[in-house]
């Protein structure tokens, strides 16, 4: 995990239990709210509902990492699935098959030899994995979510993103900042490497550098269609006329609403020939107390799989590919990196820091998390395990 920076680029291109003293008091019981209890309190917030009116199937908005949109479902009793393409870029068609769905406490697991391998954690509905559909292998993350009214949307969201040109790594970019969702929930203001006011302005952060923040606003409308839960996303190109920026859906955590963004079009004005693709994702903006990250997780990297076992502000990594292949990081919550090295207040962030390096971190919920990867100028998803 290498060092993170949180700097302006184009956009466009575009448990605490108390317990009683002495004298034989009785314990009291927890009163800080669960996983699935502060779940439950966001979806019945955002008003969602289950993409899937069958309660014998399941059906998920999946963001795909090459850049596509698909939809899964499944029968919860045979394991039959469909997987459907929307707006793919790569010219795939629907698919299907018979994985196997397996239940273990609050996770489900989908399994099919090189075809599928998720997880679904059903406290937060978030589902996350690696699948193939025709010539095409994505990391994906999804939701069985979908949320009707837009102004249910509206706030303040840190994010994370990564755009490069489709079927390649080239021209990789990064950003981080945060975004705006409006009151009735139509446009979304992006601002890169700085934070969001009430009124769309965007504010700097790294005063230790000259870089500006960059800003841009999206357009969001409901997608209708059959295979619709979620929101296209379109920006007005040089042309004065709308084009594809991605599409948005909404899933739902115990830190709150969750924004996952596939990101597709046309360079940075709409009209170019090269098409850009990646993957963003949004939590709503906060103060974490710096417990929210306690646990083992396993994140897909571009060097093999990364165990981590986090406790507070203790991260110890292993990786057998790595050299060495186990480290221990200091974590810093609410915070990135300044350009002079220094550590900046920003919510919802968290850095590590390893022999003066580090990476930066955005939890997304209990079982679910971002982080930057500086070499390939990418995001690599964590689960809990």
């Amino acid at each position: 995990m290498k060092p993170m920076r949180l700097y302006a680029a184009s956009l466009a291109c575009l448990s605490l239990i108390a317990c009683g003293g002495g004298g034989g008091a009785s314990p009291q019981p927890d009163t800080k709210p669960t996983v699935s209890s502060s779940a439950a309190t966001n979806l019945a917030s955002l008003g969602a509902t289950a993409i899937s009116t069958d309660t014998a199937t399941e059906s998920f908005d999946v963001l795909a990492s090459i850049g596509d949109t698909w939809r899964l479902s499944v029968a919860k009793a045979t394991g039959a699935y469909t997987l459907t393409p929307n707006n793919s870029l790569y010219g795939l068609t629907q698919e299907t098959g018979t994985l196997t769905r397996s239940v273990v406490g609050d996770f489900v697991t989908y399994a099919l030899a090189n075809k599928v391998n998720l997880s679904q954690d059903t406290r937060t509905g978030a589902l996350v994995g690696t699948m193939t559909v025709g010539s095409q292998t994505a990391t994906v993350s999804g939701t069985p979510y979908q949320v009707s009214e837009a102004s249910k949307l509206a706030g303040t969201y840190s994010f994370m993103g990564t755009t490069r040109d489709k079927g390649t790594s080239a021209n990789s970019e990064f950003y981080a900042g945060q975004i705006l969702i409006s009151s009735d929930g139509t446009t979304a203001t992006f601002c890169v490497g700085g934070k969001v006011d009430s009124a769309g302005s965007c504010i700097d952060v790294d005063t230790t550098d000259t870089a500006t923040p960059q800003k841009a606003t999206i357009n969001l409308v409901k997608e209708t269609g059959t295979n619709g839960g979620f929101y296209k996303m379109t920006a007005m190109g040089s042309d004065n006329q709308a084009h594809d920026w991605g599409n948005l859906m909404v899933q739902n955590g115990n830190l709150g609403t969750v924004l996952l963004i596939d990101r597709f079009g046309n360079g940075d004005n709409g009209t170019s020939s090269t098409v850009r693709v990646g993957n963003f994702f949004a939590v709503k903006s906060q103060t974490l107390a710096g417990t929210e990250l306690d646990g083992s997780w396993k994140c897909g990297t571009g060097n093999g799989v990364a165990t981590l076992a986090i406790n507070g502000t203790t991260n110890a990594v292993s990786n057998p590919n790595e050299t060495p292949s186990s480290w221990a990081e200091t974590l810093s919550f609410n915070s990135v990196n300044a350009s002079n090295g220094g550590l900046l207040s920003f919510p919802s962030y968290v850095v590590t820091n390893y022999q003066n390096s580090g990476s930066l971190i955005l939890p997304l919920s209990a079982s679910l998390m971002a982080i930057e990867n500086q070499s390939v100028k990418g995001i690599s998803l964590c689960s809990k395990q």
